[in-house]
């Protein structure tokens, strides 16, 4: 329940990604691209709401768990991260800065007059400071790399991708809130997506170094904002308004992105459920598949399905599908109907496999 994954709600996309803390963002797109998909297992909202709320202005990138979707007012707490990439000058930032001297700040000021992509931006630095190519060695991957240093040190942000999956730059500026105060609401937020959470989810789910959890961790229990409670008496947190359902309902298919998802150890310990993303491991040695969703069933992850929407015959195909040893007897019916309506939310006319 306190992913959201009870029932379909008639929630604003907002709302939910304002309740998960962020969505991730990935490339692969053999289903649709994994940030939608969250919004799928909880919502009622079709693709074109969530699209909505994109093009809305409401939401921003950063990384977070991995380069997530973020609510705009959320990014005030990550201003730690960018100062901590400002500061050690990591990757791009230092080459770009010891091989172009004066080009960060020509590619944030070409931000500051105009959104657009890094290839955009590359054609209008072409034209608005036409160099000799082999003077600076001018080309596309240089500015794409400026483009990277300055997002990720917060001197520009994103507002969205095109359809090419390209950021699309616009003006930034380093948020000013406490690092305490940002430790303590995104152990808080960590905390709430989670339902309950120990010390390793909580670190794993914005990927925060082990000092600022414990300050996070302190402050919350603190304030009261978090409890401590026992699970299987190992000490883990929790809101003390939780409310914990005598049995849950609904069915859900959950992205192998999915905020559910991310500590793989938290799953197997609450759900015994052992799950790893496979896409990265060769075929002839991958045990369910490429992409592979569970499927969550009254509560229970009963199932898993590795998919693949085919767009040129219109079909949703299934490739393989294994049910859990202890699988209730309807996992396969509520499977089919919920595999139907994936097929036509993602616009999609038939099931096959």
């Amino acid at each position: 329940r306190a992913q959201r994954l009870d029932t379909r709600r008639a929630t604003a996309p907002l709302t939910l990604l304002r309740h998960l803390g962020a969505i991730q963002i990935d490339s692969v797109n053999v289903v649709a691209r994994a940030h939608y998909l969250p919004f799928y297992s909880r919502l009622t909202a079709s693709q074109a709401d969530v699209d909505r709320l994109f093009n809305a202005r409401t939401t921003t990138e950063y990384w977070a768990h991995e380069a997530s979707l973020l609510a705009v007012a959320d990014r005030d707490l990550f201003g730690w991260r960018m100062r901590a990439w400002r500061e050690h000058a990591w990757g791009n930032m230092t080459r770009v800065e010891d091989e172009y001297p004066g080009l960060l700040d020509m590619v944030e000021a070409e931000v500051a007059a105009g959104p657009g992509t890094s290839r955009e931006i590359e054609q209008r630095l072409e034209t608005d400071h036409p160099r000799d190519r082999s003077d600076w060695g001018w080309n596309w991957s240089v500015v794409k790399a400026a483009c990277e240093a300055l997002f990720w040190s917060g001197r520009i942000s994103t507002s969205r991708r095109n359809a090419q999956f390209e950021r699309i730059y616009t003006p930034g500026g380093v948020p000013e809130l406490d690092d305490a105060e940002a430790a303590r609401r995104l152990v808080v937020r960590a905390v709430t997506a989670s339902g309950v959470a120990d010390r390793r989810t909580v670190k794993d789910f914005y990927r925060l170094p082990p000092a600022f959890v414990d300050t996070g961790i302190a402050a919350a229990l603190s304030a009261g904002d978090i409890e401590e409670v026992s699970v299987a008496g190992r000490p883990w947190y929790a809101r003390p308004d939780l409310v914990v359902p005598r049995r849950d309902r609904g069915t859900a298919l959950l992205a192998p992105f999915d905020p559910l998802l991310w500590d793989r150890q938290r799953v197997l310990h609450l759900f015994g459920f052992h799950y790893r993303l496979e896409i990265y491991t060769p075929a002839e040695k991958r045990q369910y598949g490429y992409y592979v969703l569970p499927f969550m069933l009254d509560g229970h992850l009963v199932a898993r399905v590795d998919l693949k929407a085919d767009r040129s015959t219109r079909t949703l195909v299934v490739r393989s599908a294994h049910a859990e040893p202890d699988a209730p007897a309807h996992t396969s019916a509520a499977l089919r109907d919920e595999l139907q309506r994936f097929a036509q939310w993602l616009g999609l006319d038939a099931v096959s496999g």
